[in-house]
């Protein structure tokens, strides 16, 4: 299925839904522009899990596809050097996960807490409360308004 026929709720979670996402925007967030090998060594410990280089580099492909992450490469170092930061599309997500927080303490059964890592995906983003937001739900546009 092409992006343009997607549900853009379907499209959000097929992008936050894969394995390393929320880690990588995560790491990314706290400290934006990063080379390579320190994004894989904080996504390792931010999710107390190992991740292969060659697990990072196929989810940064599809990240950097889909707009939300910008590649630089430094052709002049030797070796040369790859570094990734969020685009505005990418900081974007920061807010989702910040609404996913929210949630997740409010149903979840987690409580607010600090994480032993200030990098924990947990403490990279702040909380929004879904019961302040939530008449923005009980305010649905009409099926005319959807259609503009």
């Amino acid at each position: 299925m092409k992006q343009e026929d997607m549900c853009s709720v379907v499209y959000a979670l097929r992008i936050l839904g894969k394995k390393w996402t929320p880690w990588i925007l995560c790491e990314l967030l706290v400290e934006d522009n990063q080379f390579f090998s320190n994004l894989l060594e904080r996504v390792m410990s931010s999710s107390g899990t190992k991740i292969s280089a060659r697990v990072l580099s196929e989810v940064l492909t599809i990240l950097e596809e889909a707009g939300i992450v910008s590649r630089i490469v430094e052709a002049d170092t030797m070796p040369i050097r790859v570094r990734y930061s969020l685009t505005q599309k990418g900081r974007d997500f920061g807010i989702v996960l910040a609404v996913l927080k929210g949630w997740g303490i409010k149903w979840g059964g987690v409580e607010q807490k600090l994480c032993k890592s200030f990098r924990c995906v947990h403490n990279s983003v702040p909380m929004i409360d879904i019961d302040k937001i939530r008449g923005m739900l009980d305010k649905r546009p009409s099926e005319d308004e959807n259609l503009e």
